[in-house]
């Protein structure tokens, strides 16, 4: 008969309830350490995708700022596929401002969708020009024949002659005489002389001797800018204080207007609003100083490495009146300007009964307020010369802007009432409009050979352009004539700009005429011609003819004109604007 022992039944049944415990617990530590492997892996694999959402976002916006660039109307997409996700894009607005958001989602079946949304404001890139005057004019001075009047005021660095009952409603202003070529230049240039990039380097100058005794009319830099700095610079001209900027001589101070400084190297006019003198072979600085400097907005004054300008030298500080200068080792390319031959306004009426005044340095046969000169509205003066205000600089960086959406090669023609719509582009050729066309402007449009738009054409902008105005370059003769028409946005302020770069003194380089309607015309080294009842908002120029009944009427929205690259390029993220959103 076979006993089994208690004792040993029970050690038994401990051993097995003991192993089915610790197997238990084996399989919750493993479950455990497998769910908190899996939590790591979700919550790092979520993060990773977060990441990876916001980059798709990012990129959804630089993708939208690119297609604005191509497309004014871009209304933005659906699902839109970038990398392991999709985005939809959403744009708004009108006019130069537009508001992007991106939503991006990374679908995912081992987790619910990650979002990420990205907001930003968009604006287009402008220069402002300031057009003070409904006609300003160089060297060449103004001439009215027949009636031909402006509604305005005028500034010439030359005469003004009217013959015919011609006319101008406001002040005019005659600067005292300035001579073609400058008294003292040095113009070789070889390198780059950045300044206003570090505190160090805040002021810089270049010294000169005076060549003769008298006023100091003008003088010229050779500037560029690094960036897009935003702060006009302080210019004065200094005394000489042991071989250093000193004191500032009486009247010796002006300002750059930021605004007026491409970002290639180009001569800058400065003049000062009051009469100052030098001494001849006296020594003296042209001192230009920033309040603040920065790394990446500065500025460029081209230099002569060679310190080849007998006797004289550059040097920079960290302040305009600071004591301690260091050597450049070189010369800075500068123009200067002394002396000249008066100037005068003749058979001219100006004003109206209540209003306008003359000044210039002699009157004849002219009347101001209804009575023959002198009279207390006839000022004998001595105004300085003022500078036009566009610069070369500012003129290749419109073209380069044309030139950034394409080249057209050959000739473009628009006639017999068709409709074309151009910008930014540059036409290596004839720009030819006529006939009832209609050219409607996308962005800045240079043009390598003449523009010639007659019989009733139309040159207008793009809505898109909203309160900005556009850009037509010209490197050749422009003719507009019979009925030719330019047009704005629609909005207020919104102009377009025809310009001549063609360099000769006495020559016109552009024609206006027959009830030819325009807005702005421009060319600072040759003629403009308006004539037989022909009309503008406002003309800059060498030298400007008016003849039967041509007339300039001056709006005040030309005093702060924002110039754009247009609805077809320049678009840019506001700074400070982006913006990462809920979802």
């Amino acid at each position: 008969m076979n006993m089994t022992n208690p004792a040993i039944g029970l050690k038994r049944g401990h051993v097995f309830t003991f192993a089915i415990i610790v197997l238990v617990l084996v399989f919750v530590i493993t479950g455990i350490v497998l769910s908190l492997v899996r939590f790591e892996y979700f919550t790092s694999n979520r993060s990773f995708l977060s990441k990876q959402a916001l980059n798709i976002a990012e990129a959804g916006v630089h993708r939208a700022i690119n297609r604005l660039n191509q497309n004014l109307n871009y209304p933005g997409e659906v699902d839109f596929a970038i990398g392991e996700g999709v985005v939809t894009i959403t744009v708004s607005g009108t006019g130069s401002g537009r508001v992007i958001e991106a939503l991006a989602s990374i679908p995912n079946a081992a987790n619910p969708r990650v979002q990420k949304r990205v907001r930003v404001e968009a604006t287009l890139g402008s220069t402002n020009v300031q057009f003070f005057y409904g006609i300003q004019v160089d060297g060449g001075g103004v001439t009215l024949n027949n009636n031909a009047g402006i509604y305005g005021n005028v500034f010439s660095n030359g005469n003004i002659i009217g013959h015919g009952g011609s006319f101008a409603t406001g002040d005019v202003i005659v600067a005292g005489g300035l001579n073609d070529s400058p008294s003292l230049a040095w113009e070789t240039n070889d390198t780059d002389q950045p300044f206003a990039y570090s505190s160090a380097t805040r002021a810089i100058a270049q010294s000169f001797a005076a060549p003769q005794t008298g006023a100091l009319n003008r003088i010229s830099v050779l500037l560029a800018k690094i960036g897009n700095p935003t702060t006009n610079i302080n210019v004065r001209i200094a005394q000489d204080s042991s071989n250093r900027p000193g004191s500032t001589i009486s009247n010796g101070t002006a300002t750059i207007n930021h605004a007026s400084v491409g970002s290639s190297p180009s001569w800058v006019d400065i003049s000062f609003a009051a009469s100052l003198s030098l001494t001849a072979g006296s020594k003296y600085w042209i001192v230009l100083s920033l309040p603040a400097a920065s790394t990446s907005n500065h500025w460029n004054w081209r230099k002569d490495s060679s310190d080849g300008y007998a006797g004289e030298t550059a040097k920079y500080s960290s302040g305009a009146n600071s004591n301690s200068w260091a050597d450049l080792n070189g010369d800075l390319a500068f123009r200067l300007w002394q002396g000249g031959v008066a100037t005068k306004i003749e058979g001219l009426t100006i004003g109206t009964p209540t209003s306008g005044s003359g000044r210039a340095n002699a009157f004849i046969n002219t009347t101001a307020r209804g009575t023959v000169c002198p009279n207390p509205y006839c000022i004998i003066d001595n105004p300085s010369p003022q500078n036009l205000p566009i610069s070369d600089g500012v003129v290749n960086d419109w073209k380069q802007e044309a030139a950034s959406g394409g080249t057209h090669s050959g000739d473009y023609n628009l006639g017999l009432g068709k409709q074309g719509s151009l910008g930014p582009i540059k036409i290596e050729g004839n720009l030819n409009l006529s006939n009832s066309a209609v050219l409607t402007l996308t962005g800045t449009i240079w043009v390598t050979g003449a523009i010639n738009i007659s019989n009733n054409a139309v040159v207008k902008l793009d809505p898109g352009y909203g309160e900005g105005s556009g850009i037509v370059v010209t490197d050749g003769i422009a003719t507009v004539t019979n009925g030719a028409q330019f047009q704005g946005s629609g909005q207020n302020n919104s102009y377009v700009l025809l310009l001549s770069t063609r360099d000769a003194k006495n020559e016109n380089s552009i024609s206006v005429s027959n009830n030819s309607v325009g807005v702005i015309y421009y060319a600072a080294r040759s003629m403009i011609t308006f004539s037989n009842n022909a009309r503008a908002k406002e003309a800059t120029g060498w030298g400007i003819t008016l003849n039967n009944n041509a007339t300039i009427t001056y709006e005040s929205g030309l005093a702060n004109t924002l110039f754009t690259s247009g609805p077809g390029g320049g678009w840019t993220i506001k700074p400070g604007s982006w913006q990462e959103l809920s979802v």
